[in-house]
């Protein structure tokens, strides 16, 4: 992993950083304020070798440090001070060390009591001197020169020991800090999700945009409408030229907010004035008609039974802004009513009259609907779930649509939460969003929800106008589009609707 990639890991997961370092501080914190203070007597002993050998010398001092922290002097100190003192005790609590370029040793002892730690440095020095005596060879009193000697050159000194909290604090923070880098190096080296728009790169897939509930805006409603502004307007080709384009909108499974996006970017280029449809094609599990609140009625399934032509199904919704064909009724098998050749013929009549057709479709892993769907559309979009989708998922879902030859238009990357805020702020009335249409603001669950439609004159409502498809035309007149299944059109003039000035 690079290090630009391990930089915005930390940034994405910086709770993983955070966490580890205040749990470390709050436990070295406790630690250090609940243990009791420590206080530190000190003596000072010089030490008379009684010969010139610098190494005879050393090693005399340093045996002198060894009995001082052994077993017999921690005995002796524990006979005078008395219970509970132990000799492990001792021995923990006493230390020596010779100042630098003398003959003087620094013999310490510390312990919870003042008092305590005073006697524990008299004794163990008294009993240090005493055993010096003793283990001084008779050969060394009959020499020329100073003879081996231990003296007491300094009563002790009792001082309390500062504290260590700060320094506690510090260690505990650099050390909790270094247990989150680790788990963040862990967790990106072993995930298996698509985490940012870098992923899909890295998957070959140009992401053409990201949902997600922006911190600019003060209302959840208006960032998730420029989050779809920003993907229509990272489609050019959607929409322009002679013919109508068609986009599939599909996930590589259920849950990933398919409907949710479709709906949103449907709603986002009627703003503009393009003639747009939703086609609900998820037989299996409808979601555009609770999105929009659509009424039950003939839709897509009685097209291609046969029961119904295109013209029948077509549905207004947003004030006749957005045209959309409901799943409608299934009776049978979804797989085999999509096998059938009105669904090619559908398709084509829609993009011959509508300038978008966006269509969508149920997941591509489990059944194959939207497999055939994707190859009577001129492009697909790949809906993924942000944290949620495998890696390796999305890689199956783009192999599969290029092995059936379907244009990949990209990737859309679903930031949004499972469950949206809600509050005042979604159902309040307000002035629209610029262009005209409205946008539908989700409420509730990310994959079944409430939709609330803002619009320019009549503020926050909901549920669909039902009729024909009305296209409004520059030039000042409407025109409901009678389509057949064949394809031919049954034009019928009528007189001119009020338009907005934004059209």
């Amino acid at each position: 992993m690079e290090l630009r990639e391990y930089v915005k890991a930390c940034r994405r997961r910086w709770p993983w950083l955070l966490v580890p370092v205040l749990i470390a501080a709050g436990v070295a914190a406790g630690l250090s304020l609940s243990s009791p203070p420590a206080y530190r007597s000190s003596m000072v002993l010089f030490i008379t070798t009684g010969s010139g050998d610098p190494d005879a010398k050393a090693s005399r001092l340093n045996s002198y440090i060894a009995l001082l922290t052994g077993p017999r002097v921690a005995s002796t100190v524990v006979d005078k001070v008395g219970p509970p003192l132990t000799a492990d005790q001792v021995r923990e609590s006493l230390s020596a060390q010779v100042q630098d370029g003398t003959d003087l040793l620094v013999v310490t002892a510390t312990d919870p009591d003042a008092d305590r730690s005073k006697r524990i440095v008299t004794t163990a020095t008294t009993a240090l001197v005493g055993l010096a005596k003793q283990l001084d060879p008779p050969s060394a009193a009959a020499t020329d020169g100073p003879k081996p000697s231990v003296t007491i050159a300094q009563d002790p000194v009792t001082t309390r020991e500062p504290s260590n909290l700060v320094r506690n604090l510090a260690f505990a923070a650099v050390l909790g800090l270094l247990i989150g880098a680790i788990a963040v190096a862990v967790r990106e080296a072993t995930r298996k999700t698509v985490n940012d728009e870098d992923d899909l790169r890295r998957l070959g897939l140009g992401a053409v945009g990201v949902i997600s509930l922006g911190r600019s805006s003060g209302l959840p409603g208006e960032a998730l409408a420029e989050g779809f502004r920003r993907l229509r307007s990272l489609l050019p080709e959607i929409g322009r030229g002679s013919r109508g384009s068609s986009l599939l909108l599909a996930g590589s499974h259920s849950k990933e907010g398919t409907t949710a996006v479709a709906c949103g970017l449907a709603i986002a280029m009627a703003e503009t004035g393009a003639r747009v449809v939703l086609v609900d094609a998820n037989l299996r599990t409808p979601g555009v008609g609770r999105y929009l609140a659509l009424d039950a009625g003939p839709g897509l399934a009685d097209v291609l039974a046969g029961r119904a032509s295109v013209r029948e199904v077509l549905r207004d919704s947003l004030d006749g802004r957005l045209t959309v064909v409901p799943c409608g009724e299934s009776r049978t098998d979804p797989g085999e009513l999509l096998a059938s050749p009105r669904l090619g013929a559908a398709v084509r009549a829609l993009t011959e009259t509508f300038d978008v057709v966006l269509v969508d479709a149920p997941p591509l892993h489990g059944v194959a609907d939207g497999v055939v769907l994707s190859k009577v559309t001129d492009s697909s979009l790949l809906v993924v779930r942000a944290n949620h989708t495998p890696v390796a998922d999305v890689q199956r879902s783009k192999d599969l649509l290029e092995r059936v030859g379907a244009k990949l238009a990209g990737a859309v990357l679903n930031a949004l939460p499972r469950k949206l805020p809600t509050g005042t702020g979604w159902h309040r009335e307000r002035a629209a969003v610029p262009g005209g249409a409205g946008l539908g603001l989700v409420t509730g669950d990310a994959d079944v929800a409430e939709t609330m439609v803002i619009t320019p004159d009549t503020g926050p409502v909901s549920g669909p106008v039902s009729g024909r498809a009305r296209v409004n035309r520059p030039r000042g007149k409407a025109t409901v589009v009678n389509i057949e299944p064949d394809g031919t059109r049954e034009p019928e003039n009528l007189p001119a609707q009020r338009e907005d000035p934004d059209d």
